[in-house]
């Protein structure tokens, strides 16, 4: 029975230093941006951001290790309690990246996926301050559109600029109260200078909640005007399992 007893506590702790293996960490003076995107554990195991407006958003991430965040893996923001449709977003030690999102809204056969996986932002961020801008050529905005799980056309999304604000504390509505927020603005269909760009969609990510609005502008008359607001500003109770008819959505 000792050697039952010895064995068992050995490999708790083992499993425990795999587990503190596993758990990535900042540099000193930066934070986690996935503390940004995700909403915190074990909230995410049974609560969502509900909608205000729009759709919910439900988060999940692999792999889980709950005490948090692995140095490589996969996010998702699922849309509704069908667990279709989705944003997936993937992440390294370097970067926070866009890899898929839905195409229609009903058929998880269907999708948008990058040629390669975008980056939005880098992992970690100055606790103070906000980040450079990412830019990227059209080389590297390339996307394809499935259906049936095939991709059947190309396109692109011409010269892009992704940046992330310095924190501040937001005042949301709903039932979140006042949230420490950064903002990821995504601008695209840009000039090769970057600039004279035609589309900006703004998300806004709270610390230990993750994306509770979203806002889409134009460009006009050299102007960025507001076209549409999703709220997502209640925590709500429920979950939500990431359901993916084809493979290729997201590996």
């Amino acid at each position: 029975m000792k050697v039952v007893l010895c064995l068992f506590a050995l490999t708790l702790c083992i499993s425990a230093a795999t587990q503190a293996q596993q758990s990535f960490q900042c540099p000193k003076g930066t934070e986690d941006m996935l503390s940004y995107f995700v909403m915190a554990y074990p909230s995410r195991a049974d609560h969502y951001m509900g909608p205000g407006n729009a759709n919910p958003i439900y988060t999940s991430i692999d792999p889980e290790i709950q005490t948090g965040y692995a140095p490589q893996g996969t996010f998702f923001w699922v849309k509704s309690a069908s667990g279709y449709p989705w944003d997936v977003n993937t992440f390294d030690q370097n970067y926070v990246y866009h890899r898929a999102t839905e195409l229609k809204w009903l058929d998880p056969s269907t999708f948008k996926r990058q040629a390669q996986d975008m980056p939005l932002t880098a992992r970690c961020v100055s606790t103070r301050g906000g980040t450079p801008p990412i830019k990227l050529p059209p080389s590297r905005s390339t996307y394809s559109f499935y259906s049936n799980c095939q991709s059947y056309q190309t396109a692109d999304l011409s010269y892009v600029v992704n940046t992330i604000s310095k924190p501040a504390w937001v005042n949301t509505g709903g039932n979140l109260g006042t949230v420490k927020t950064r903002l990821l603005s995504y601008t695209y269909a840009c000039n090769s200078s970057y600039s004279g760009c035609q589309y900006m969609e703004v998300f806004s990510l709270g610390q230990n909640v993750g994306l509770y609005d979203w806002k889409y502008y134009t460009a006009q008359n050299g102007n960025w005007v507001q076209k549409q607001e999703s709220v997502i500003n209640n925590f709500s109770v429920g979950h939500s399992t990431p359901y993916f008819a084809c493979p290729n959505t997201y590996q």
